[in-house]
């Protein structure tokens, strides 16, 4: 199954089925899925001999019609699918980024039906997913569903709003759920005030400074902290 085929499933999935509501001649998600895999590839720009960046934020301008239709099927987890799905190319294509990978929706007046426009952008975020082996080793990480992110600010926010430095997509987590602070004592996990809680090692807490391979549970995440980008096996 090709990763697009995988995207497409996982999407109608998330949504209920309701790829159903797009008709054969509108503007499909595989659509901007496949348009992204194209920008990436046309702006990934080599730095040194081992690393080539690739823009992090990626905006679509959408014609009204198929702007509406969007919002009303959700936005925002599309947005994070397709932001999903990008982060997994980039991997197959050792490209590195600077920041979250971050997908956007805009609503242009002049595009008819069908059409759309995509820019893209490096923006330097608070965590960059770890797309080869060969990244920097100076920064924290957090595991996430076996995929690893660099910690390359003082204060990283996850939760499940699409503004969170990590967006997770967990019913169980609040929009802005927990922060990873570093400070020069130790890298601090602090729960934002969440429905259900922060857990460091099964143990309830407000806030708890991470040791070196220590669990963290939020809704029905398990995530992994690692001192450095070399996590043990």
């Amino acid at each position: 199954m090709s990763v697009l085929d995988k995207f497409e499933k996982g999407v109608e999935s998330a949504v209920n089925g309701m790829f159903s509501k797009f008709g054969s001649k509108d503007l499909q998600p595989v659509d901007l899925s496949s348009a992204l895999e194209r920008e990436i590839d046309a702006q990934a720009m080599p730095v040194g001999r081992e690393r080539t960046v690739a823009p992090n934020e990626y905006r679509f301008e959408l014609s009204t019609p198929d702007f509406d239709r969007i919002e009303q099927w959700g936005s925002e987890a599309l947005a994070n699918e397709l932001a999903d799905n990008l982060t997994k190319y980039a991997e197959s294509q050792h490209y590195a980024f600077v920041g979250p990978v971050v997908v956007i929706f805009e609503e242009n007046l002049d595009l008819a039906k069908g059409n759309f426009q995509l820019t893209s952008e490096s923006v330097q975020g608070n965590a960059a997913p770890v797309t080869d082996k060969s990244e920097s080793k100076d920064f924290p990480v957090l595991e996430i569903s076996g995929r690893q992110y660099l910690l390359t600010a003082t204060k990283t926010v996850i939760g499940r709003g699409s503004m969170c430095d990590i967006v997770i997509d967990d019913p169980g987590i609040s929009r802005k759920h927990l922060e990873i602070d570093i400070t020069k004592n130790g890298v601090i996990a602090r729960d934002l005030g969440s429905t259900n809680g922060t857990y460091v090692e099964g143990h309830l807490v407000p806030a708890a400074t991470l040791l070196d391979g220590n669990t963290i549970t939020i809704g029905r995440t398990r995530i992994l902290f690692w001192a450095s980008s070399e996590p043990q096996d």
